[in-house]
């Protein structure tokens, strides 16, 4: 929606905007063992969100290596929100989350996911119940099949809306 010149943004305007969180676009990588890795993580303040705020996660980065599976997971808090099917060999793999409160400590999460062993996109639909009004660690973690096989992380972005 456009703005005449005689508008003002007032704080409810910001508040529903979508804004920058978090923001990692660096390579992260893994490999070497096969314990489960954090590729990323992000600690969002209790109350970032408020009582019907959402967020919007993106990952995404590459797998190579033919030697085991790969499994990249997202999560929310200590909830596991999404996980990829096993990747294999080299390619491309993206999660999008979205989560929105419906309260401060009951979620509705959506996610979308690519990977480039299948021509279509892996959805999913959860319930949550994480206490926002805490502190809520985000994270996106691999687990290696075999050591020889390497993640890489090369996008993490979270941006949030305060709806009001």
């Amino acid at each position: 929606m456009a703005f005449a010149n005689t508008d003002s943004i007032v704080a409810n305007d910001v508040n529903n905007m979508l804004r920058g969180l978090h923001r990692d676009n660096t390579d992260n990588s893994h490999t070497g063992d096969t314990n489960i890795t954090d590729l990323a993580s992000f600690s969002m303040t209790g109350g970032t969100m408020g009582a019907t705020g959402r967020l919007v996660i993106e990952a995404a980065g590459t797998v190579t290596g033919a030697a085991g599976a790969k499994t990249i997971q997202l999560f929310f808090g200590a909830t596991s929100i999404f996980t990829t099917t096993s990747l294999t060999g080299t390619g491309d793999w993206f999660i999008r989350a979205i989560i929105s409160n419906t309260a401060t400590g009951a979620q509705r999460i959506s996610t979308q996911a690519s990977t480039h062993s299948s021509t279509a996109i892996i959805a999913d639909y959860i319930t949550a119940a994480i206490d926002t009004t805490a502190s809520v660690t985000i994270r996106c973690r691999v687990t290696l099949a075999d050591a020889g096989d390497t993640v890489t992380q090369t996008k993490y972005e979270i941006q949030v809306q305060q709806i009001s």
